[in-house]
């Protein structure tokens, strides 16, 4: 073959390579404008939903039903709901995060009573601590757009498409979710003191969960699969983990300090 022809056969190549990468940049922007209109859809019909409710008077037909009890209301699927606290845990980002509790075990979170639900919020908490476990009914609060589609993609499943019913995926309905949780102990914000780290309780205990988390992979199935890059970076705790992923290895690089504690410490 002559050079002239190696050198239009490279060519070629490169052009299917850069076919195939845009090909695949039109596809994410297609799945992000389909995103974005479903989003805006059920933006328009939010706020048609909330012109419908009003009258020329301007007042709300909401006023005329206000004096519904409760069971009525109920009835009727109207929930309102008060968030009793907030959860925080080792756990800051997704990065790392694991997929199932029992992956890493030393793991720990916070949950922080609201005091303005009750007078005297102590008294709701008296007896609890004779239970071992409590069911968490929580918000996924922080989903962003809030939409959802009927099927998705887990990362377990290397691409198959389910229906968002049988997987755990936060984007849906209503964003509800059920956990149980050990409880570890009770104490008053009077009680809060300054450890090293805010929900671990040791620097073994540290090691442990970071090479729990290492030992399950958290990577995607796009990092797994394609990326070049086996750096990986995580957050557990007070701490910034960055670490590389080797063929049937996990070696930590570098463990150093994400810094004071932010605005959402319960003891600042």
């Amino acid at each position: 073959m002559s050079p002239l022809c190696e050198h239009c056969g490279e060519n070629m190549k490169k052009i299917h390579q850069q076919v195939s990468v845009m090909r695949k940049e039109i596809k994410n922007l297609r799945q992000t404008l389909d995103g974005a209109v479903r989003a805006h859809r059920k933006h328009l019909m939010s706020i048609q939903a909330a012109v419908s409710k009003a009258d020329f008077s301007g007042h709300s037909k909401k006023d005329c039903t206000s004096s519904l009890s409760a069971p009525g209301a109920l009835e009727q699927g109207n929930i309102q709901t008060v968030p009793i606290g907030y959860i925080s845990s080792c756990f800051s980002v997704k990065n790392g995060t694991p997929r199932q509790p029992t992956i890493c075990g030393p793991s720990r979170a916070q949950l922080r009573i609201q005091q303005s639900v009750f007078n005297n919020p102590e008294h709701a908490l008296v007896g609890l601590g004779q239970y071992s476990h409590v069911w968490i009914i929580f918000l996924f609060h922080k989903n962003g757009h809030q939409s959802y589609k009927a099927k998705v993609k887990p990362p377990r499943l290397n691409g198959q498409r389910v229906g968002v019913y049988s997987t755990r995926s936060p984007h849906r309905p209503n964003s509800l979710g059920l956990t149980l949780a050990k409880l570890d102990k009770i104490q008053e914000p009077s009680e809060c003191d300054r450890p090293r780290f805010r929900f671990l309780r040791s620097p073994e205990e540290a090691g442990a969960a970071i090479r729990a988390v290492l030992s399950a992979d958290p990577r995607s199935v796009y990092r797994r699969t394609r990326c070049r890059d086996r750096l990986f970076f995580f957050s557990l705790d007070t701490a910034d983990i960055t670490c590389w992923f080797g063929q049937g290895f996990a070696e930590v690089l570098e463990v150093r300090p994400v810094g004071p504690p932010g605005p959402e410490d319960p003891c600042q």
